[in-house]
């Protein structure tokens, strides 16, 4: 495979080379033919064109063609999926204008900051044309600078509002000599996509940029890209971190099942100015501002892509009810993100363990850490992790225009929700003598929302409720956790640890920290056979006698 820029590693096979080529984007993005809207389809094709590096500013064409009606209104999205909080990205769009089919100027004028009416007038074509201001580099945001481009489209892309599950394309047109990759080109330098519905091409994140590393492996029948645009040397770091992503792919594919795509594409920007990571359908994208001057900082990078390429499953596919198909037009507040996120969390920090890819005490030492917040934290005492999930539009990047008491008053989803899974995993394999574990509960909740009648034009099957997750683990555990999550999911109780962790041989000691009480992990010498047998299965990710 062509390396678009960068260094062809001699891992790359000719077979894998070949594989890529020939996928289609249908097969990479495959659409549901149920819960489809009736009523009459439009042409809808984005072109998207970045000349002015400097002032960073993105040239964006929207065609859009068909029964166009009295009124053609256009959202801009006012959030982003995977980022809560109100963005109004509307605010970086300028220089709006609206010509007919047969370029006569049309009226327009905007409903509200982010909603744009436009009266065609009878024709039945209208263009329009606009440009964004971009300077961000993140899992939200995008940037256009001499370095790159790198784009999420939720901040570029407006929407036919009551059009947005028609299929759509997408022109790229890059600067001279400048390379594009993304989770959906097939072909190396692919400027044309075409996309099953708007929510799956703002779904795709792009990169274009003067060069790139591109690496590929296989696991499971499935080609896995790993895009590096590293600013500075790597100091030969590059291909055991290729190594190590390829470990993680091959563990987490194993607690669910292989995901359903025939490709997916990991996007490192290193070294450059921005510090994210955010999750997609056929990909993910991922920055750091340190560069890989030193194996800490590489070993940092593959913690993002652990928990990042979980939510393959755990978000993307295996989703609460509120996401997806997208209402763009508000925030949305949804009260499982501790699920979303907690557990995604969970499994990204102990998947490293269980890919061989830190130590035991290592592990026992990020554990420690993540029970010390849940039990010293104050604000885990104001808001339960069904709430701190339901407010996440206030605190996940929001602005914050006044003080706030985030410490006293919230608390991370993120880090309860690791508590949680946590708690729920040891529960469930000391139940059932190891025989079941969370994984269990993971692939229930796929049952009962994936594997369900599809419910919508998005994707297939659909979002889960609140009530999905109590009985996926109620099945799993083989008795009724509703009390369990009333207590500890609906309410502020502190989850009994010692409790838990006795159950795998393990001791919870408190030791005195340097702000107060912190917790550490530690190993019971005297651990019965079952104990032990809870914990082996618990440390390497197996369930069975």
């Amino acid at each position: 495979m062509p390396n678009c820029g960068g260094t062809t590693r001699g891992r790359l096979a000719a077979a894998l080379a070949a594989a890529l080529v020939a996928m289609a984007c249908a097969t990479a993005h495959p659409s549901p033919s149920a819960g489809i809207p009736s009523g009459p389809r439009l042409q809808i094709a984005y072109a998207i064109a970045m000349p002015d590096t400097i002032g960073h500013l993105y040239e964006i064409r929207l065609d859009v063609s068909g029964s166009l009606g009295d009124t053609l209104r256009l959202q801009m999205p006012v959030w982003s999926p995977g980022r809560y909080a109100r963005m109004d990205f509307a605010r970086n769009v300028r220089d709006e204008s609206v010509l007919d089919g047969d370029g006569h100027a049309l009226r327009f004028d905007r409903e509200n900051g982010s909603l744009w009416r436009i009266y065609p007038g009878g024709a039945s074509r209208v263009t329009v044309r606009y440009r964004v201001f971009a300077d961000n580099l993140s899992g939200t945001f995008s940037v256009l600078d001499t370095a790159h481009a790198n784009w999420n489209g939720a901040s570029l892309f407006m929407y036919v509002v009551g059009h947005k599950p028609d299929s759509v394309s997408l022109a790229i047109t890059p600067p001279n000599g400048w390379h594009i990759i993304n989770g959906a080109s097939t072909t190396p330098d692919q400027r044309e996509f075409r996309f099953a519905n708007y929510d799956e091409m703002i779904d795709t994140p792009t990169e274009v940029a003067r060069h790139f590393d591109v690496d590929s492996f296989t696991v499971d029948n499935r080609l896995y890209r790993v895009v590096v645009h590293h600013n500075g040397p790597q100091n030969g770091y590059h291909e055991g971190f290729v190594q190590a992503v390829e470990r993680i792919v091959r563990y987490e594919n194993t607690v669910i099942a292989p995901p359903p795509l025939t490709m997916y594409t990991f996007l490192f920007n290193v070294g450059y100015d921005g510090s994210d990571g955010m999750e997609h359908l056929y990909s993910t994208q991922i920055q750091t501002r340190a560069p890989w001057t030193d194996s800490a900082a590489v070993m940092s990078t593959v913690e993002d892509a652990a928990h990042e390429y979980f939510h393959v499953w755990n978000v993307k596919r295996i989703r609460p009810l509120l996401l997806g198909p997208f209402d763009y037009s508000a925030e949305r507040y949804e009260p499982s993100l501790w699920v979303a996120e907690g557990w995604t969390q969970y499994y990204g920090e102990i998947g490293l363990l269980r890919a061989g890819l830190v130590s035991k005490d290592a592990y026992y030492r990020t554990l420690g850490g993540v029970i010390t917040a849940n039990l010293e934290t104050p604000g885990r005492k104001q808001v339960s992790a069904r709430m701190e999930s339901f407010l996440a539009p206030f605190w996940d990047g929001a602005a914050t225009p006044m003080r706030v008491d985030g410490r006293g008053s919230f608390f991370s989803y993120y880090t309860k929700g690791e508590g949680l899974a946590l708690m729920l995993d040891l529960d469930i394999r000391a139940r059932t003598h190891n025989a079941r574990s969370l994984d269990d509960v993971l692939r229930a909740l796929k049952r009962l929302s994936w594997d369900a009648p599809n419910a919508s034009y998005y994707l297939q099957g659909r979002g889960y409720t609140e009530d999905d997750v109590v009985r996926a683990a109620s099945e799993a555990a083989g008795m009724d956790l509703t009390p369990w999550f009333d207590r500890y999911v609906g309410g502020v109780d502190d989850p009994p640890f010692a409790e838990a962790l006795a159950g795998a041989g393990l001791r919870l000691e408190s030791v005195a920290g340097p702000h107060g009480t912190d917790y550490a992990v530690a190993e019971d010498p005297n651990a019965t056979p079952d104990q032990l047998r809870v914990r082996h299965g618990w440390l390497t990710g197996t369930a069975g006698p």
